[in-house]
């Protein structure tokens, strides 16, 4: 219940417990007067009739709110008759006067005034809203009909009648109270304050589609919306909807019965593949004035609904809001840094550094750990450290793992679009030409001083161009791949690998929604590999059918995507040639990765063998006269080591030779006699 808007007489507690004791008075006046009724006594029926109704003008004036009774009526519209079959049906269950012998339709139309058949309707309120249960089944011998069977008052609306603050226990698995998740970026604070404009609950209202952001960024600006009108949330997933008509028609009902009662803001939230389903529980609450939001990512075909977007955080309200929550943890860690390096809504990042705090603050002897308290926090959880996983007890939180648990949320919206992959090797692992090795310099140093060009110099005003993007040309083998994990390496991120043969699609539209997820988990402090891309980046084509159209839509959505992008991205190819121009002009970087020269695959080999290795005898110098590649290499490396691993001796020239004779067969690629000289002795 929530104030009126005439201000209360009374503190918060005496009010309670006035109106409850106020409103068993005049649930008691109201029974006597329907069982008066009832019992043929109409002369001893006006009495409490005409207190029942002064009191409730009493409780009005001095609380601030109405008696359960009235604010059903009002709320389902009951007539005066209705009002007296609920009150008299509900009297037995709630200790109050009652008549004499069971309460059915047929004795409530011949005993109570201004009666009207209309009411044993299975659309009329005490029926449509399931405010009586009428038997299903009883023998016919007994009951002539509808009219003669006995009714009973539904429990929820036993509890109604009370004040009791409760939900219905068959919405139990489907529905659920929401607590608040995260703080809000405050651009975000006028979304929210339309939101609750169009909300308020009124006659006829329909609804609203809410969007942007992510679902519990999004469930957190209705909270805020709900608590500005007085109202709590009530949210339904639209995957627990169920899928028969019946089935849905019925929850559609009580879950707007429950919102109405409850004084609930009804959120439906809602995926791509339950929409249909969802937009059907907006209009339900209708006829209540109950409000519903929609929240989903993108609106349903065909909806009319007023459409809200929450607009993403921006780098210093992430900064601000990471450091209220870092702060909250007791967590330290550079506010600014992870704002820059990852772009998570608040409440990512409210779930980032919540787990992260109670990782750092859980015991070490396996007891759960304290929190901190933060409404929600149970809700957010986070699961245990295990063995070095980080510190325990006493040792405080560790610098990298709110980090690494920004990284963790970035992984959630792949679903099978990529792999992540968390490289182990820098750019001084790798044996590489000058021209690249100071590209890939150069490239780091535009991810580094991001913050300092683009924030403190305002470059980023100019909103364009704020990617760093590469194209990594060269033969097969020649480490493009390598390079790129590289990279990610050195800025601590992970690589994000796109699996073409999962983000292309045969369906209208669906690729450019796989690409945009793709570069959306990018942004959150990742790189965003396109391995062999060339199918995906390829020169548009002329227009000869509906296929060439769409591919070509998909480039032109690459290139405008491409132009927002404020993450890293790579692209690898083994032919420059067949990349769109207009893709290779917004590369910021163009490094070209040559076929290795007798020095450098001399150094390639001198490091194909990992330190555990034995080996006994190798020449890196006379190995660089095999004229291959550097992928070629290490897999010539491998296959030696299996077969010097197969005779339990070490690894020595004669392996290596066996080997690349293995690979020139698979290759049908024949080995000179100049490339093996000297490798064995004649």
């Amino acid at each position: 219940m929530t104030l009126s808007d005439t201000a209360p007489r009374l503190d918060a507690d005496d009010r309670d417990r006035v109106w409850a004791r106020d409103n068993q008075r005049h649930l008691a006046l109201a029974a006597a007067a329907a069982a008066a009724r009832l019992d043929a006594r109409p002369d001893e029926a006006d009495e409490p009739a005409r207190a029942a109704e002064l009191l409730a003008a009493e409780v009005r004036e001095t609380t601030g709110l109405p008696t359960a009774l009235d604010r059903l009526c009002g709320l389902f519209t009951l007539t005066a008759f209705e009002r007296d079959v609920l009150v008299a049906v509900a009297a037995p269950e709630l200790g109050l006067p009652t008549a004499t012998g069971p309460v059915t339709f047929a004795r409530a139309l011949a005993a109570l005034p201004d009666a009207h058949w209309s009411a044993l309707l299975p659309d009329a309120p005490l029926r449509g809203w399931r405010l009586l249960d009428v038997p299903a089944q009883l023998p016919p011998t007994e009951f002539g009909g509808l009219s003669q069977l006995p009714l009973a008052v539904d429990e929820r609306i036993l509890h109604a009648l009370l004040g009791a603050d409760t939900t219905d226990d068959r919405l139990a698995g489907r529905a659920r109270l929401v607590a608040p998740v995260c703080r809000l970026a405050p651009g975000q604070g006028a979304v929210v304050a339309s939101l609750a404009a169009l909300v308020r609950p009124s006659p006829g209202t329909e609804g609203c589609l809410l969007s942007g952001e992510d679902r519990l960024t999004r469930r957190q600006a209705v909270v805020d919306a709900a608590e500005r009108i007085g109202l709590t949330v009530l949210a339904v997933e639209g995957p627990d909807l169920p899928d028969t008509a019946p089935a849905m028609d019925t929850l559609a009902r009580l879950l707007a019965r429950e919102a109405g009662l409850g004084l609930r803001l009804l959120l439906v939230e809602g995926t791509a593949e339950t929409l249909p389903r969802c937009v059907r529980l907006l209009a339900a609450g209708a006829p209540l004035g109950v409000s519903a939001v929609l929240s989903a990512d993108e609106a349903p075909p065909g909806s009319e609904l007023p459409v809200l977007r929450l607009p993403p955080a921006s780098t210093g309200e992430r900064r601000d809001l990471f450091a209220a929550a870092l702060n909250e943890a007791r967590l330290t860690e550079d506010p600014a840094e992870l704002a820059e390096r990852h772009p998570l809504t608040p409440a990512g990042i409210a779930l980032a550094v919540e787990r992260t705090g109670r990782l750092a603050s859980a015991p070490s002897d396996g007891r759960p750990g304290s929190g901190n308290g933060r409404p929600g926090s149970e809700r957010l959880g986070s699961e245990r450290p295990g063995p070095g996983d980080g510190p325990s007890g006493d040792k405080g939180p560790w610098a990298s793992d709110v980090a690494a648990a920004c990284r963790a949320l970035a992984e959630r919206p792949l679903h099978g679009l990529a792999t992540l992959r968390r490289p182990a090797a820098g750019l001084d692992d790798l044996v590489l030409p000058d021209q690249a090795n100071r590209s890939l310099r150069a490239l780091l140093a535009h991810v580094r001083g991001r913050r300092q060009v683009h924030g403190a110099w305002g470059y980023s005003a100019r909103g364009r161009g704020l990617a760093v993007t590469a194209l990594f040309a060269g033969p097969s083998g020649t480490g493009k791949t390598t390079a790129a994990e590289a990279v990610a390496h050195e800025l601590g991120f992970d690589v994000i690998a796109a699996d073409l043969s999962q983000v292309v699609s045969k369906y209208i539209g669906e690729t450019e929604k796989h690409l945009a997820r793709l570069f959306d988990a990018a942004e959150a402090g990742s790189v965003l590999l396109f391995d062999e891309g060339d199918a995906l980046f390829a020169k548009r084509t002329q227009v000869r059918d509906s296929r060439d159209r769409y591919a070509n839509l998909e480039v032109s959505y690459l290139l405008q995507r491409l132009e927002t992008f404020r993450g890293v991205a790579i692209l690898t190819t083994n032919a420059r040639e067949a990349i769109d121009p207009a893709f290779v002009r917004r590369m910021r970087f163009v490094v070209t990765f040559p076929f290795p020269d007798a020095e450098q695959r001399a150094l390639l080999w001198a490091g194909a063998f990992p330190p555990g290795v034995p080996t006994d005898g190798l020449d890196p110098r006379r190995l660089a006269q095999l004229a291959v590649s550097g992928g070629t290499i290490a897999q010539l490396a491998l296959h030696a080591a299996f077969l010097a691993a197969d005779e339990g001796v070490p690894v020595g020239m004669r392996h290596v030779l066996d080997a690349a004779r293995i690979e020139s067969d698979k290759l049908e690629r024949p080995l000179a006699a100049n490339e093996i000289r000297g490798w064995v002795p004649s």
